[in-house]
Parts: structure tokens; sequence; C-alpha cells
């Protein structure tokens, strides 16, 4: 189930009491700790929450990870 972030008025918190893992999408650079500490805290109904980090911008080997265009086929 997707829900509206977890800190809005939103179902989240009791969704997360019926699931088996609850993922939360967190924002490099954005999401605050206490933000993060906050929902977790909400989303304690559920035993397996796990974090995505997103936007964050990483170097390996000096290069950036980039978009993905032209990764498509043409049909």
């Amino acid at each position: 189930f997707d829900s509206p972030p977890a800190l809005m008025a939103s179902p989240a918190p009791v969704l997360a009491g019926h699931v088996g893992q609850v993922l939360v999408v967190v924002r490099a650079d954005r999401t605050t700790e206490a933000d993060l500490r906050e929902t977790i805290g909400l989303l304690s109904g559920c035993d397996n929450v796990g974090l995505i980090l997103n936007g964050a911008a990483i170097a390996v080997s000096g290069r950036n990870f980039g978009g993905y265009e032209g990764y498509g086929h043409d049909v």
C-alpha cells in the first residue's frame, strides 16, 4: 500500500499495523534526523521498517550516477 507522507495527516501509522514491512523514502540532504525519528516512531506498529535513500549524489571513481537516458530500445 502506498500512502501520503507519514508526518502529514496520513493513514500510514494505521496501515503500518496491518502490513509485514514498511519502506520509508528518505530524501538525501532534505529529510532531517528529527523527522526520520518521528516517522519511525509513528510506524512502530510494524516490526520491519526499511529505508530507501533517494536523491543522493554519490561519486564512484570520480564519476557520478546519472539518468537513464538512452537505455531503452526502439520499437
